[in-house]
């Protein structure tokens, strides 16, 4: 067995927490073999030993009435044991008191203004004729209004409240059973009268019915007070190549798509279909493509070019084209120095453990891999910015500590603010030819201040002109602005990835580090321009918001996205041979242009062209590859990574529900997928087909998607 020192097994074997014993003999056979596997166990263990010494020496702190509510709480996406204990009537008539009172006392002793998530006062037209849904973990909260304007309270209680407070009109001694039908709970509370009466009404949330919810309608259903947004995406359509023989679009390193989709099927809900962008989904997985061996200095290209044609598994009729970008490999200590400012935030949105603590816990795991030639700030905000550590050298490890230990979560959210600041501290600390760069933590819930998203990218992107990166981790729930933080990473010419777990935040900072923090080629695009004699049509999978014009391509003051060390990307196209029969839309035959015999060329099905810039270089430099038609395998006999990155993109299209998908279930993409893991370092690819397996479980009625005519959609 080959394991890496970051290999979560090492860590489940060094606990004890490893119950399969052929496994645990393997391991154990690793370790035995490698000193720098016994090392890694040794610090696991000293570090558990530490940590449990230290909880121990801890007070334990007093729970809430209602965090003690919670601990009992039948949630939707919580699995009980047979030994669960069950809430008896009485607890269950103080769980909703205490819900009662914090809905009807709390907002009347609100934090003031600034506190709340949303500052404008909304339209009357915005709540004309619709129903405002709102859920806590307990219950559903549904207010019908036609004319009212509600502000939602969501940084200060497990529930969405009413900037308008409420008043009870019947006996407060009588809360609604939490087990109970809440519809009777209508006629006890009611708004103060605006014109109408606002009318609130709870209702028991039905996990059972949740679950038997298809994809399309759960995904309509506002499963949880939710305030997260994402760019719209229209799925790119065929394209002949006599209408269109060039497909141009700028590469995409980042990784969020992929880690935010998990986050909604672990806790038991189907993804947006906007936040599928399939080739986050694609890119986040390593793949055993070859680097080159040499590097810029040694007069190396900054990555290589592999290509490979395939049969598409949803469509045997169509080929798959995998176009993959693999950079090279910098050694850590070839690495630039680097100038770090952090900046998080600290705002009452914050707060949850999966927020703030994780940012800690990421930056302690950058922090540890850098030395005296780096250099760390870190910038805060909330109500206000403020300068939570100067620059200081990296191996000031205990300063830095100190810091981040001091951090507490509360107020409101004034990003703009926040990102001047930082970007003004990483202009002071300037190192030339090194690695400057502002990581943003946060939610993107920018409620104050400079909350436009034009000026905030403004601001990114002068500031990566002057060379000065944003590298964006987002984190949480419920308020996550993913389409905001997309748009500031892609200006600021940096990564941007989303950590929802301890074990992303490794993946991130240990497995990817280099890739995520460095650059080794800047502005890297690709065109590719399909033969008519060999292809009927095709479409690019993903990179809908990264398409560029033809003439971008040769433009060097177009910008584009960067690539790291050790970064790979891949693009697939579809491919409809010219032999097979399509519905695509056509243009009548070109007037003033050859005809396709004399421009095609024998054999050849597309050219691609990639142009990039080095890092200090203003010139692109241009690399060009040809496809060849009798290059095609079948797909059962091609490698296992063309395999992998396609049946990832077919799991993206099953949860988007792609009209393209012809077909395929859950079953057949997990099978795929289970027979396609190859080496799997870190596990993420075994992880994949556990998720294809939650999402199937997500949509009980699954049945295949109805077959479509081939080729009926439009870019």
């Amino acid at each position: 067995m080959k394991l890496l020192p970051e290999d979560p097994r090492l860590t489940a074997y060094a606990l004890g927490e490893i119950e399969d014993q052929q496994e645990r003999s393997a391991i154990k056979s690793a370790v035995a073999q490698s000193t720098e596997l016994q090392q890694a166990v040794a610090a696991i263990r000293d570090m558990s030993e530490l940590l449990t010494k230290g909880f121990a020496a801890e007070p334990i702190p007093e729970l809430s009435e209602f965090e003690k509510a919670r601990m009992g709480e039948p949630t939707a996406t919580r699995e009980r044991s047979e030994g669960s204990r069950i809430l008896s009537w009485p607890v269950l008539s103080s769980v909703a008191a205490v819900l009662i009172v914090a809905f009807v006392v709390l907002p009347q002793r609100s934090a003031p203004k600034e506190d709340f998530a949303y500052q404008a006062e909304p339209r009357k037209e915005d709540f004309a004729d619709k129903e405002l849904l709102i859920e806590s973990e307990l219950f559903n909260y549904q207010i019908d209004d036609n004319e009212i304007a509600a502000k939602m309270l969501i940084e200060s209680s497990p529930f969405q409240s009413i900037d308008r407070p409420l008043e009870p009109v019947a006996d407060m001694d009588e809360p609604a059973s939490v087990m109970g039908n809440f519809e009777s709970a209508e006629a006890k509370y009611s708004a103060i009268p605006s014109s109408p009466a606002m009318k609130v009404r709870a209702r028991r949330t039905n996990p059972a019915k949740r679950r038997a919810i298809a994809p399309k309608q759960a995904r309509e259903f506002p499963a949880t007070f939710n305030t997260e947004k994402y760019a719209p995406i229209e799925e790119s359509g065929f394209r002949s190549p006599l209408v269109a023989a060039l497909s141009t679009f700028s590469i995409d390193v980042d990784t969020a798509s992929y880690a935010n989709v998990r986050r909604f099927l672990n806790q038991g809900q189907l993804p947006p279909a906007d936040a599928l962008r399939i080739e986050e989904m694609i890119n986040y997985f390593p793949y055993a493509d070859a680097a080159p061996t040499k590097s810029l200095d040694e007069g190396g290209a900054p990555f290589a070019v592999h290509m490979a044609q395939t049969i598409a598994p949803w469509n045997e009729s169509h080929h798959l084209l995998r176009v993959a970008l693999k950079g090279y490999e910098m050694p850590w200590e070839e690495r630039p120095s680097s100038n770090l400012v952090f900046l998080l935030d600290v705002s009452g949105s914050m707060s949850n453990a999966n927020k703030l603590p994780l940012v800690k816990e990421a930056m302690d795991l950058l922090v540890r891999r850098l030395d005296g030639r780096d250099r760390v700030a870190v910038v805060v905000y909330a109500g206000a910015s403020g300068l939570a550590l100067p620059s200081t050298t990296a191996n000031n490890y205990d300063t830095i500590q100190h810091a981040m230990d001091n951090l507490k979560a509360g107020g409101s959210t004034n990003g703009g603010a926040g990102i001047q600041l930082a970007y003004k501290v990483a202009r002071e600390h300037f190192i030339d030819g090194g690695n400057n760069r502002v990581i943003l933590c946060t939610d993107g819930d920018f409620n104050i201040g400079q909350t436009n998203s034009g000026d905030l990218t403004d601001i990114a992107e002068a500031a990566a002109d002057e060379g000065i990166s944003l590298t964006i981790l987002g984190f949480g729930m419920g308020n996550y602005k993913d389409d905001l933080l997309e748009e500031l990473s892609n200006k600021g010419k940096g990564s941007y990835t989303y950590v929802d777990s301890s074990a992303e935040a490794r993946k991130v900072f240990l497995e990817d580090l280099t890739g995520n923090l460095f650059k080794i080629a800047k502005d890297v695009k690709i065109q590719v321009e399909f033969n008519p004699a060999q292809v009927n049509s095709y479409r690019l999978i993903g990179y809908e918001n990264r398409r560029l014009k033809a003439e971008d391509f040769n433009n060097d003051k177009k910008k584009a996205g960067d690539i790291g060390p050790g970064h790979t990307v891949v693009a697939l196209y579809e491919i409809i041979p010219a032999t097979v029969d399509s519905d695509v839309p056509s243009v009548d035959a070109l007037r003033y242009q050859q005809s396709v015999e004399a421009k095609s060329a024998p054999g050849e099905v597309a050219t691609v062209k990639l142009r990039y810039k080095q890092p200090d270089a203003d010139v692109s430099k241009l690399i060009t590859r040809t496809v060849s038609s009798d290059e095609l395998v079948r797909f059962d006999a091609t490698h296992e990574d063309v395999r992998f990155s396609a049946i990832v993109a077919a799991f993206g299209m099953r949860l988007a529900e792609s009209e393209y998908l012809n077909g395929l279930s859950y079953d057949a993409i997990e099978s795929i997928a289970a027979s396609s893991l190859g080496i799997d370092p870190g596990g993420h690819r075994s992880e994949f087909v556990g998720l294809v397996r939650r999402a199937r479980e997500l949509s009980p009625a699954e049945a295949p998607l109805p077959v479509q005519s081939r080729g009926t959609s439009q870019e």
